[in-house]
């Protein structure tokens, strides 16, 4: 069999039409400069998050110097390479098809998107690694998992992984057209946008309600609920029953509906057992599956012991509040819970090592940097409650206490003010302000 009509078809840039690139995504600044080694970059995410764009983009910065004849584009989705799942020299007959058609002279680059429907391609990936000094690999999946142990084994020290989540809050205001001002700086961030905050908290609730995946947000509204609750169905029914063998496909859809109506909580496995009718290890694997494949994730409670971390309950959050709310039962808007949910996914986004912290009070969110604790944050929605506020001030206060910090952090919808609290401070800082903040992106894994 050859794949040369497909391999046309899929890389419009040989034909001098240009890959549609979308909104440019924050990652793609990171990843430019490995372009330039030998590592195989695998970038990672949840389905439909904008990786496939997100390797057009980067295919249109190679061709400002690079001839189209030495980039090669291959998209595994399509139905064109079902053949290949089964054929352990299709990559073979594959990239002979290329280089037959293009010949290229000098360094290639491979784009292989949603690679890991092919068995094996780890290992030819590794074989012409090892065997050709000029090709360069840029692999996507939607999986945590892409590199596997015995992917990791193989490729030991020869790649890098990159996570791409739904738009952040900058690429979705750039998707409308809006200058805003970023900045390191919460001060500057607030002053220079003041103009245009309650714009700016529009889109934050549009981001509730919706979320931010690429597609939905270019969507007329009535038709985004169905088309997020078909990207629900396809992670669960493509992405994690097939690749993790679930047999009992309705407990594991009952496991994540309880989940999604759950966000922000804390959950405990064996409760959840018990209601869904499966053992407490099972639900540990549900879990697992979900993470892997991007669709939620779930936090420990922090403690100076280990044992102490297991054995708590587990607070969960999901990769996108639009899709949660398509698909949860609710019968409220649930603002702060989903607030809540928005921070997780930057934090998230940010690479940082997040926690949950309760003793007398909690803490939504404790951030933990090599052996320290660095950070320490709380959501809260509504500030003119007076009685919550104080009860999320208490809870900062008995934590900044516990770990030796002099500063906390209240994300809020709208307050920005400074409190004096004995010695330590509060800052309150809308959500939009704080996502605006600059900082060296985090989404490489080491």
């Amino acid at each position: 069999m050859t794949y040369e009509e497909i391999l046309i078809k899929q890389n419009r840039h040989w034909r001098g039409e240009r890959f549609p690139i979308g909104v440019e995504r924050d990652v793609k600044s990171e990843l430019i400069p490995f372009l330039k080694t030998k590592y195989i970059l695998a970038i990672t995410g949840v389905r439909r998050s904008g990786k496939s764009y997100l390797l057009y983009q980067l295919i249109d910065t190679l061709l400002e110097k690079k001839l189209p004849e030495n980039i090669l584009y291959i998209n595994f989705d399509d139905p064109a390479y079902v053949s290949i799942r089964n054929d352990q020299k299709g990559l073979d007959g594959l990239y002979s098809d290329y280089l037959k058609l293009k010949n290229p002279k000098g360094k290639t680059y491979l784009f292989l998107d949603e690679v890991q429907s092919i068995p094996g391609w780890e290992k030819w990936i590794k074989s012409r690694y090892d065997m050709e000094e000029d090709i360069k690999f840029i692999v996507t999946g939607s999986n945590a998992s892409l590199l596997s142990s015995e992917l990791a084994t193989l490729l030991t020290g020869r790649n890098l992984q990159f996570e791409v989540f739904p738009f952040n809050l900058a690429e979705f205001l750039r998707l409308h057209n809006e200058d805003v001002f970023i900045s390191s700086d919460i001060n500057e961030i607030y002053e220079k946008n003041y103009g245009k905050k309650d714009t700016l908290r529009h889109y934050i609730k549009q981001i509730l309600k919706d979320g931010t995946f690429p597609e939905i947000l270019q969507i007329e509204e009535g038709m985004r609920e169905m088309i997020l609750k078909e990207y629900y169905k396809n992670i669960l029914y493509r992405d994690i029953v097939p690749r993790f063998d679930v047999r009992h496909a309705n407990k594991l859809e009952e496991v994540a509906y309880y989940l999604l109506t759950n966000i922000s909580n804390a959950v405990n496995y064996n409760k959840i057992g018990k209601l869904i009718g499966v053992s407490e290890v099972t639900i540990k694997d549900y879990l697992s599956y979900f993470e892997k494949s991007y669709l939620s994730f779930n936090i420990q409670k922090f403690a100076f012991s280990l044992k102490e971390q297991i054995r708590n309950p587990k607070k969960v959050y999901f990769i996108d509040c639009g899709m949660r709310n398509a698909v949860s039962f609710r019968f409220s808007e649930d603002i702060g819970r989903l607030m809540e949910n928005v921070v997780f996914i930057e934090l998230r986004r940010r690479g940082k090592d997040i926690f949950y912290w309760n003793k007398k009070n909690e803490v939504d969110f404790v951030i933990k940097q090599g052996l320290e604790i660095t950070e320490l944050i709380q959501v809260f929605y509504d500030v003119e409650d007076e009685k919550t506020r104080m009860r999320e001030e208490a809870g900062l206060i008995e934590a900044m206490d516990t770990f030796g910090l002099n500063e906390g952090l209240i994300i809020t919808d709208d307050k920005y003010s400074v409190t004096m609290v004995d010695d330590k401070k509060i800052t309150y800082i809308p959500l939009w302000a704080w996502m605006l903040r600059s900082i060296p992106q985090r989404n490489l894994i080491i």
